[in-house]
């Protein structure tokens, strides 16, 4: 009889129960004390996860490219800022490649072209800047504290500091290209075969640029050695590639 009793009243406790209650707490919502500048910001973040090269970000004119589509003819001038966070992973999980992010502008004038490089940086996932956790409150002075790549990446940049790495100045010839980055993100050696990189660059030029973020898989060398795209290879595909897919999901209208 035990287990009848037993759930006899379980069903009568189930019974007894009032239904959840709603409760409603209206809440202010205040704009923040900041405002927003008027710097246009290149934001290459999509897809996040890319599995196919190909065109990640352009804002070149749309004549001359086979797809069309994919540029979106916006001209910088004076003050713009790049970021770009891709991440890379082993697809099938033998292809071991690195995946090279290309950063190309592009000056369609008849005068040379000064874009100067105020603050920059680029940093992998894995091993420059680990996703770890952090105590809620921990002193920075020194910027030696990060969370990931573009916790490290802005700790530089809010602090005026341009990586060795990049000039402080890039000279685009008229009607000529120039690569801003071309850097890879590896996943041989690493366990997942899963990296990242993040970049954020501040920066200025005297006439008008247009910029892309392309992505590629490594070429190789005759002795199978990867290497990184040359500045034809990236305006090839540029010029003839398509958009990598998949896409991330597109945002919501404001």
């Amino acid at each position: 009889m035990l287990p009848l009793l037993l759930g006899l009243t379980l069903a009568q406790a189930n019974q007894s129960s009032p239904p959840p209650e709603q409760v409603l707490q209206p809440q202010e919502v205040r704009a923040l004390s900041g405002q927003l500048d008027t710097v246009p910001v290149f934001n290459s973040n999509s897809p996040e996860l890319v599995l196919k090269e190909g065109i990640l970000l352009s804002t070149f004119p749309p004549n001359g490219k086979k797809l069309p589509t994919a540029h979106l003819n916006f001209p910088f001038r004076g003050r713009f800022d790049i970021f770009a966070h891709h991440v890379a992973k082993a697809e099938p999980p033998e292809n071991l490649r690195s995946l090279y992010l290309g950063i190309i502008l592009h000056n369609p004038g008849t005068q040379p072209v000064r874009v100067n490089i105020l603050q920059r940086a680029s940093y992998l996932s894995q091993p420059d800047a680990p996703f770890i956790k952090l105590d809620a409150f921990i002193p920075n002075n020194a910027g030696a504290v990060f969370a990931g790549p573009g916790s490290r990446v802005m700790s530089d940049v809010l602090r005026g500091r341009r990586q060795g790495i990049f000039p402080a100045q890039i000279v685009i010839p008229p009607g000529e290209s120039q690569m801003l980055l071309n850097l890879p993100i590896p996943v041989q050696g690493f366990t997942p075969a899963l990296n990242g990189r993040s970049s954020f660059m501040r920066l200025r030029s005297n006439g008008t640029v247009y910029a892309a973020s392309l992505a590629m898989f490594a070429p190789t060398n005759k002795d199978g050695s990867e290497r990184a795209p040359t500045l034809g290879e990236w305006q090839n595909l540029l010029n003839n590639g398509e958009l990598s897919t998949p896409r991330d999901k597109v945002p919501t209208p404001l």
